[in-house]
């Protein structure tokens, strides 16, 4: 089986900084050059730009195409559960703003440790198989962002589950602290099919350090950085979808070109990916995707630009900078906060 490529709408193109303000004409320009090129799934969620990116895929592809003719993904929040009441209206919204009457893909958002309570209290797993016997959602499942072991142990719990969506690139398939490779081979042992996240890890991969590139470079001296990891994420047994967020329309001409005419990734290739890998992780200080995650409602309560922080380091400790405050103050001097409001 060969796996497809899926619009992710995390890292929409914005105007200015607010990530709440979408770019609609540029967006409306992607989902266009998307369907004319038969890429027809999307995935959103809940927590996406704020809330606005369930609105802006409403306005770009609900309300121009026929429903049948695309695949919509949608996340409930764990995050944002803080009592049973809040899991059905927390989906009424993202019906409302998507404009749909169902998903065809419906997923509980980040199962993981710190989430355990939530899904253990609340009959998340209940809701989400009431909405496949009423049509609501096509097929369900959820994200992962975990240990092997809690994988294990859900599947044992929910062998109603059709899909998992999983973090999947060549950084991190062999990463103790992310495990991928475990965490597909258990889906696969399982039976699950399998969607594939940051296959580009947050960026990560395509702004490896130049040494790398050269490596991959010199092997194929047309293909992109981000063709290399699309191409060994979707190379995979059992991945259905590969979701890559793009930000631009070059960016995701480039992707759908990659899986148009997909080749997939060899055993020589593998070996140079190993050795881009080994540098990647020599120069990352921080390895932080970008996702959010880890924030309440997407947001510091001390308003301090995480993710865009660790990003800043990264970039200071890749070009050598000793002094981290200095580099910040001369780089993004437009953040409303300072280093001292940590």
């Amino acid at each position: 089986m060969t796996a497809n490529f899926g619009l992710g709408l995390m890292r929409l193109p914005i105007i200015g900084d607010n990530v709440e303000n979408i770019d609609i004409d540029q967006l409306q320009e992607m989902v266009d050059t998307a369907m004319e090129n038969n890429v027809n799934f999307f995935d959103t969620a809940y927590p996406y730009h704020n809330g606005e990116s369930e609105k802006a895929i409403k306005k770009t592809l609900v309300d121009k195409y026929p429903r049948d003719s695309f695949i919509l993904s949608n996340k409930l929040p764990l995050f944002d559960i803080e009592k049973e009441e809040d899991i059905e209206k927390i989906f009424n919204i993202q019906i409302q703003r998507c404009g749909v009457d169902y998903f065809d893909y419906y997923m509980l958002h980040n199962l993981s440790t710190w989430s355990k309570t939530i899904f253990k209290d609340a009959d998340c797993f209940g809701f989400i198989n009431k909405l496949k016997e009423e049509g609501k959602a096509k097929k369900i499942g959820f994200s992962f962002h975990d240990k092997p072991e809690l994988l294990k142990s859900i599947l044992d719990e929910h062998p109603e589950l059709d899909f998992i969506l999983l973090q999947i690139n060549f950084v991190d398939w062999e990463n103790e602290s992310i495990e991928a490779c475990e965490c597909y081979e258990i889906a696969l042992e399982y039976g699950l099919e399998i969607l594939v996240m940051e296959p580009l890890k947050g960026g990560t991969i395509v702004n490896m350090p130049d040494s790398a590139k050269e490596i991959l470079k010199n092997y194929h001296p047309e293909d992109s950085i981000a063709k290399w990891g699309l191409r060994f994420s979707g190379s995979l047994d059992n991945v259905s979808y590969v979701l890559s967020g793009v930000s631009n329309l070059e960016q995701l001409k480039d992707n759908i070109n990659t899986f148009k005419d997909f080749k997939p990734i060899t055993l020589n290739e593998v070996l140079l990916l190993n050795k881009a890998t080994d540098i990647i992780n020599d120069s990352v200080a921080i390895p932080c995707t970008g996702c959010g995650y880890c924030l309440k409602d997407g947001v510091c309560e001390r308003h301090i630009p995480i993710a865009e922080y660790f990003n800043l380091y990264n970039q200071a400790s890749l070009l050598g900078f000793k002094d981290f405050s200095k580099y910040l103050i001369d780089v993004y001097k437009e953040f409303e906060v300072t280093m001292y409001d940590f």
